[in-house]
């Protein structure tokens, strides 16, 4: 995995140029909002761009029928490169195109979210979502590099940074509990305005443990699983919500259930468990009010976690320690599912 990281534009702008002497021609993947950033115009201009639907939105067949289509009618082929310019979203579709395009191209991601920056443009894992139901096609495509440049956090809402601080806050409970200290210590000041010394550190130490992880095991077969923490429950509520829910929202209150089921184990103590839900609940969510839980409950049936009705599922040990319970009795769900 080819990780990159790059502290101006100019410099992304030469190192876009660079790959012209390998491929014959380089597309972008992008959306509106994204399009809408002053530095990203001075990246696109060379281009031919696709511009895509918004968010999850974009994660669709009609959505890939349509770039395979542009695609091929601007002759792109075996020799040419696609970028992803976005968040997880754009990274999962560009991804998928590349794969199956012409029976696989190359692609580069370039995220502009922090949680895209932490998580979801590493790893290889890419998607498409069917009706309501999240990332059920997909495959294993690893992007031939991952170019980092965090001046994009600039331009994201508060509510953006907050999405990618759920998958940072997973990284602490699963596996770094210095993570989860440094995090508690100062979430007061980790938002808004972006500290980009401190930021610099946590996305570092997440690719850290991104990397580690899937070098163990790529095909999520086993220890990758961990990595699932909180998104069960988080991707059966952003099918409830029908993706009006964000993907980091959806984990955060993913990451309640599975801390609330680790407690009631007696995996964790009152303390940790009070530890972990401030933390969270500092990150400003609030109560699911009239959440109807069969329905949440029977879209975590259609998660590809749930294997012959069998649902291996993530608890904590410890702060800083996650194992997958195989065989999960999924009725606790439902008493988990009642906290939020």
């Amino acid at each position: 995995m080819n990780i990159t990281l790059i502290n101006s534009i100019d410099k992304i702008n030469n190192h876009i140029k660079n790959y012209e002497k390998k491929y014959d021609k380089i597309f972008f993947i992008t959306q509106k909002n994204i399009v809408k950033v002053s530095e990203v115009s001075t990246l696109l201009k060379p281009y031919r761009t696709y511009i895509c639907n918004d968010r999850e939105n974009c994660k669709t067949l009609s959505e890939y029928q349509s770039i395979i289509e542009y695609l091929a009618s601007h002759q792109c082929n075996k020799h040419s490169l696609l970028i992803a310019l976005g968040g997880g979203s754009v990274t999962d579709l560009c991804g998928f195109v590349a794969s199956t395009y012409m029976r696989g191209i190359s692609y580069v991601n370039i995220p502009t979210t922090l949680l895209g920056m932490v998580d979801a443009s590493i790893g290889g894992k890419t998607a498409l979502n069917i009706g309501d139901k999240r990332n059920l096609v997909g495959t294993f495509n690893d992007a031939t590099e991952i170019i980092i440049y965090n001046k994009f956090l600039k331009s994201l809402s508060t509510d953006e940074i907050i999405n990618g601080y759920a998958e940072i806050i997973k990284y602490a409970l699963i596996m770094d509990k210095n993570l989860f200290d440094m995090i508690e210590q100062n979430i007061e000041n980790l938002v808004k305005p972006i500290n980009f010394e401190f930021i610099n550190q946590i996305i570092q130490t997440c690719l850290n443990h991104k990397i580690e992880i899937v070098k163990q095991d790529k095909h999520d077969h086993g220890i990758r699983n961990i990595l699932n923490f909180g998104h069960t429950v988080g991707h059966a509520l952003e099918s409830y919500y029908q993706f009006k829910l964000s993907h980091g929202m959806g984990v955060l209150y993913g990451m309640k259930v599975a801390s609330y089921l680790s407690y009631r184990n007696q995996n964790i103590n009152q303390s940790q468990y009070n530890r972990i839900t401030n933390l969270i609940n500092k990150l400003g969510i609030k109560s699911l009010k009239g959440l109807e839980i069969n329905k949440v409950l029977s879209f975590i049936n259609t998660d590809k976690k749930n294997i012959g009705n069998k649902l291996n599922y993530i608890l904590l040990k410890d702060i800083g320690m996650a194992y997958i319970e195989k065989n999960y009795n999924k009725d606790n769900l439902r008493k988990g599912l009642q906290t939020i």
